[in-house]
């Protein structure tokens, strides 16, 4: 795991310093940059894998490469194409590969990975992505070709970028924003399964599409539960085996006590009967550490709880959002810090549960559309009587009645948006100009994809990416961790693909499939429990460990939110107490904050 950065032609002292600032806390165990044939080079190094051999940037004479990530089925490839190896890194497999099929090689990759490859004797220059995304690539070609693994080391070595205002308003519509677009002008995120190519002679950008999701939907249905599970075993167990035993240092897991992160350690004690497993604990948000010790002690791994108090929380809460290098709307952000920088303390690879919710049916929204006209008609019979009462507990029939009133008062993008980021797709003004129709074009909406399906379909190249994955990669590499999701292992989510939604959803009982297998390794009603994750009070924190920050961002005179929304609406609505629901309201000003901090950083660079 580290962190990439990348140029055509050279750069002065002073740029490689701002370089090696942006990149460094991905890359504790050394940094290096190299130049090869004009083009420029930057690897930050969090060694895992062949600490000694396993430098970069690696170059033979044909190719230069820099590479974040792990390739976990590197020892196969190698054995597979008679690979006659220099190091023990899976590094070099990825550049043996390429000298031996090109650009074909990036289809044997099974891993995660952001990578960037220098073909010496094409002079083209390729970019390369994981299929889910789980490993972040940028990329400009304001400067003639530059790539990072985070913003600031494009934007602090060639300075003068500017703000997509356009794309400002989509990210505070939707809570991100779509495909390639970045809220800054000229830089464009490289999208999850594609290869690029930059050709340095003709200085023309081409990308393909090297891996498609929705392809693997076209087959015929596994509607049998034991058949599935009997597979679902299998694979997820060598999805869990592969990330335990691919490192040199030891590999723990988090274990919340929810039904994803228990599974995870329950296949992995089979490999490391000694594992160690992580919860949190604390006083300023949800706690399931008492779950957890239970799941810990049948499983008997060693647990750690991490106590965590947000007592830093106003001196540190600037820093994580800065880390990000845009606006970013999950409030988990703020436990994910912490808990990364816990266990941290304790090793440098670590399991998670990422990825369950979005191939096996985890979100109450999925319930939604699987059960829409049913959930339909008790909206309309209630829904008058239940707008006409609040409540701020967001997990309470009267509030779960409130929201389903208002999904299917919406339709289209602003029903998908009410039921997942939830900020301000309603908003005066808005739909002048917003990104329309964010759905309805993508390409699996004209096929015969189920509600659901779609759904989940739409989650895969939004969300999951553009916020849930990018949370926990920040998290973890301003700690110096490395985050390993087994979910989305290659064989695993392409095989999801073929599953019937009863599998998924059955009835209104989320994750269907991954509860009947957590029977298998977990006693008690642990498969019972419902979607949680790390959470906060987003509510207790704005009027206590941030209220300064809050105060002092969202009621002075000149906003910078006020380019995008009206003031008055958000001084009546949200400042203001009792106009709107509490989950809603503090979401939204926690979104508002954010995106302060972001702007103030950036202008201040």
């Amino acid at each position: 795991m580290c962190g990439i950065f990348g140029c055509i032609g050279t750069i002065n002292s002073e740029q490689k310093q701002s370089v090696t600032n942006a990149l460094k806390h991905r890359g504790p165990d050394g940094q290096h940059f190299k130049e090869i044939d004009g083009v420029t080079f930057f690897h930050a190094r969090l060694s895992i894998i062949d600490v000694a051999g396993g430098n970069q940037p690696f170059e033979t004479n044909k190719v230069a490469l820099v590479f974040n990530g792990e390739i976990y089925n590197y020892k196969e490839l190698i054995q597979a194409h008679n690979l006659v190896m220099n190091t023990a890194s899976d590094t070099e497999v990825i550049v043996q590969l390429y000298e031996k099929m090109g650009t074909a090689c990036f289809q044997e990759l099974d891993g995660m990975f952001a990578l960037s490859l220098y073909d010496k004797q094409e002079k083209k220059m390729f970019l390369a992505r994981d299929r889910a995304g789980k490993k972040p690539l940028y990329f400009s070609q304001k400067n003639g070709f530059a790539f990072g693994s985070e913003y600031k080391s494009i934007t602090s070595c060639f300075p003068g970028f500017k703000v997509n205002e356009m794309h400002v308003k989509w990210h505070l519509q939707k809570g991100f924003v779509a495909g390639e677009n970045t809220v800054y002008q000229d830089i464009f995120e490289a999208l999850p399964g594609y290869i690029y190519c930059y050709n340095i002679q003709d200085k023309t950008l081409h990308k393909h599409q090297y891996w498609n999701f929705e392809s693997y939907f076209d087959v015929p249905k596994i509607k049998d539960k034991n058949q599935a599970l009997s597979q679902l075993d299998e694979l997820f167990g060598k999805a869990v085996n592969k990330r335990v035993l691919a490192s040199d240092f030891e590999v723990g897991a988090f274990l919340s006590g929810g039904i994803d992160s228990s599974l995870v350690c329950a296949l992995a004690v089979k490999t490391n009967p000694n594992l160690k497993t992580f919860t949190v604990k604390s006083k300023d948000g949800f706690d399931e550490s008492a779950v957890a010790a239970l799941i810990a002690k049948q499983l008997k791994t060693q647990h750690h709880e991490l106590y965590i108090d947000y007592n830093s929380l106003g001196n540190d809460y600037e820093k994580i959002v800065s880390s990000y290098g845009e606006p970013i709307v999950d409030e988990s952000i703020i436990p994910s810090y912490y808990v990364a920088k816990a266990a941290s303390e304790h090793l440098r690879v670590v399991l998670n549960g990422d990825g369950g919710d979005e191939f096996f049916g985890g979100y109450r929204r999925y319930s939604l559309y699987k059960n829409y006209n049913k959930l339909k008609a008790i909206s309309t019979l209630t829904g008058s009587i239940s707008k006409l009462m609040s409540t701020s507990d967001k997990n309470s029939a009267l509030a779960k009645l409130n929201r389903l009133t208002d999904f299917f008062n919406l339709k289209g993008d602003a029903q998908y948006f009410s039921a997942s980021t939830d900020l301000f797709f309603d908003a005066p003004g808005f739909n002048e100009v917003h990104d329309v129709n964010y759905i309805s074009q993508k390409s699996f909406s004209k096929k015969n994809f189920d509600a659901v399906e779609q759904t989940m379909l739409t989650d895969f190249h939004g969300i999951l990416p553009k916020v849930l994955f990018k949370k926990m990669d920040i998290a973890t590499m301003q700690n110096g961790l490395e985050g390993r999701s087994p979910f989305i292992d290659k064989s695993l989510i392409e095989w999801s693909a073929s599953l019937d939604t009863n599998l998924k959803i059955n009835g209104f009982t989320s994750k269907y499939l991954l509860r009947e297998l957590n029977k298998k390794y977990i006693d008690g009603s642990v498969y019972k429990l419902p979607k949680k994750g790390f959470e906060v009070s987003v509510k207790e924190m704005l009027n206590n460990q941030l209220k300064e920050l809050y105060q002092d961002y969202l009621h002075s005179n000149n906003p910078y939110y006020a380019n995008f929304i009206d003031k008055n609406y958000i001084d009546d609505f949200y400042l203001k107490e009792g106009k709107l629901n509490d989950v809603k309201r503090y979401k939204g000003l926690l979104a508002l904050l954010n995106l302060e901090i972001w702007h103030k950083n950036i202008s201040q660079e």
